[in-house]
C-alpha cells in the first residue's frame, strides 16, 4: 500500500535501514503517474485476489512494508489463493537480493518455485 498509512509503520520505520515513509510515499506517487496511489496497480493490497496464481511472499520484520505483506497473504488466502509467506525476523526490505545466508536461502526457495 503506497499510502504507508498504518500506525505501526512509524515504529517499524525507525528500524528499517533501507526505506523511510516519505521515500515510499514519493516512490508511490511517481510510480502512480496519473493513477491514485490507492489504485490496485500501484497498491496491490487494494486489489481483488480472486483467481490469482499461487503466491510466494518474502518479507522481513525490519521492512517498513511487512505488515502489508502479512495482510496480502491473509487476503489472498481468504479467497482461496495458495500462499507461502516467508517472514524473517530482523531482515530488511529486499533481503532476498542480498549476499547473506537468509538471501541465499530465499533465492533457493524462489528457484524451486519457478523451476
Amino acid at each position: 500500500d503506497a499510502s504507508v498509512s498504518r500506525p505501526e509503520q512509524v515504529e517499524i520505520a525507525a528500524r528499517d535501514p533501507i526505506q523511510d515513509i516519505p521515500g515510499i510515499i514519493e516512490a508511490g506517487r511517481l510510480y502512480a503517474g496519473e493513477l491514485d496511489v490507492g489504485h490496485p496497480f500501484v497498491s496491490p493490497l487494494n486489489g481483488a485476489f480472486r483467481a490469482l496464481a499461487p503466491m510466494t511472499i518474502f518479507s522481513g520484520t525490519r521492512d517498513l512494508l511487512y505488515p502489508d505483506s502479512v495482510d496480502l497473504a491473509e487476503r489472498a488466502r481468504a479467497v482461496g489463493v495458495a500462499v507461502e509467506l516467508h517472514l524473517l525476523r530482523d531482515q530488511p526490505h529486499n533481503f532476498v537480493l542480498m549476499p547473506t545466508p537468509e538471501g541465499r536461502r530465499a533465492r533457493a526457495i524462489i528457484l524451486r518455485a519457478v523451476a
